[in-house]
């Protein structure tokens, strides 16, 4: 049974949590309370939010998203007996709702409801205008850069045509991600939740060996399938390919291909034979608390420039991941799979929305 603490003193001069997140790098979602003390201060709040409370248009969709984060809540977070109290699951003015975040009406009252208010700015921040009137047309155009270069031989996948094709183990372009998914992935970002979502499409490559991924990385950068200009650095993870010891393979046969005594196909058998020491140990990840250690693989996000007819261009990003086959294996069972994600990512996310609420 989760006791009630004693209600908070005024904070004095500043409200420290809100300083935080406005200047401290904190995020909004860590805000413990609101400092809200009338509806007119609510009604302000909303407006600089962007909703107009003298908007009935604009009320609807708040209300939308009051029962969107409802749903969401007690669909994915609560467990068996759990259950939101009524005064605040069937209170539809979210000026109440604010002002009880506020901390006018008690504490489990109050946190009650800054756990459905954050539910509601995270759903706020999972439409994307360019993917809800673009979407089919953008996937088609990222698509069709990739699948221009798939082809079967003998019944085998490959990337690429003629003698210096790959072999793929298979090749796939991820449906659009859903709603919920979107919102569980803002929910567990540790900083700013308000943030982009850059992997609405997905494309992933699964080869036969870490040494056929680096030629798909290679395959991807020639053909100008993927324009590197337009990877994000901070999206980059490479947990697959130790790279100082690609490197220093490459610096040795180097000096033999400019003197002539090695074509680059008999490098690139070489490089083959060696490339079983080239893959990365297991260890901490520090690029998402809720991957596992035996999740390998190559992942960046880039960006491609769409076009609707002559009159309309913008860039949007799509994520790409390479594996090879024995990461891929594990990615679909164990503690690396999907399944074991999500539910770390869960228990992570209920913690955070819900807090002192729950065990």
């Amino acid at each position: 049974m989760t006791v009630a603490p004693p209600p908070p003193p005024p904070e004095p001069g500043f409200p420290i949590h809100a300083l935080r997140a406005m200047i401290g790098g904190a995020s909004a979602l860590d805000v413990p309370r609101l400092t809200l003390t009338s509806e007119a201060d609510a009604e302000g709040f909303l407006e600089g939010y962007g909703f107009a409370w003298s908007q009935p248009r604009q009320r609807e969709e708040l209300e939308s998203l009051r029962r969107d984060a409802l749903a969401f809540i007690e669909e994915e977070l609560l467990d068996p007996g759990e259950a939101m109290p009524p005064e605040v699951r069937e209170e539809q003015d979210v000026r109440r709702l604010l002002l009880s975040a506020s901390g006018d009406t008690g504490w489990t009252r109050q946190r009650w409801s800054c756990a459905l208010l954050r539910v509601m700015h995270v759903l706020a921040h999972t439409h994307s205008p360019l993917d809800q009137l673009y979407g089919p047309l953008i996937r088609a155009q990222i698509r069709e850069r990739f699948e221009a270069h798939i082809h079967r031989r003998g019944g085998a996948l490959i990337l690429g045509l003629g003698p210096d094709a790959i072999p793929l183990v298979s090749f796939e372009v991820r449906p659009s991600k859903t709603v919920r998914s979107m919102t569980f992935k803002l929910l567990h970002k540790p900083q700013n939740v308000a943030t982009d979502i850059f992997d609405r499409v997905g494309v992933r490559f699964v080869t036969p060996t870490v040494f056929d991924a680096l030629l798909v990385v290679r395959f991807l950068r020639r053909r100008s399938v993927v324009m590197f200009p337009n990877i994000k650095p901070a999206r980059s993870r490479n947990t697959l390919v130790d790279l100082s010891e690609v490197e220093e393979a490459l610096d040795a046969l180097r000096p033999r291909v400019r003197a002539g005594e090695l074509s680059e196909a008999a490098c690139l058998d070489l490089l083959r034979e060696q490339a079983a020491l080239w893959r990365r140990p297991g260890g901490e990840r520090d690029d998402n608390p809720f991957t596992d250690a035996d999740w390998n693989s190559i992942q960046f996000t880039c960006r491609q420039m769409i076009r609707v007819g002559d009159a309309l261009r913008f860039f949007f990003p799509f994520e790409v991941q390479i594996l090879d086959e024995a990461s891929y294996a594990r990615a679909v069972s164990g503690r690396a799979s999907h399944d074991e994600y999500k539910r770390r990512q869960r228990d992570a996310v209920r913690r955070r929305v819900l807090g002192p609420l729950v065990g």
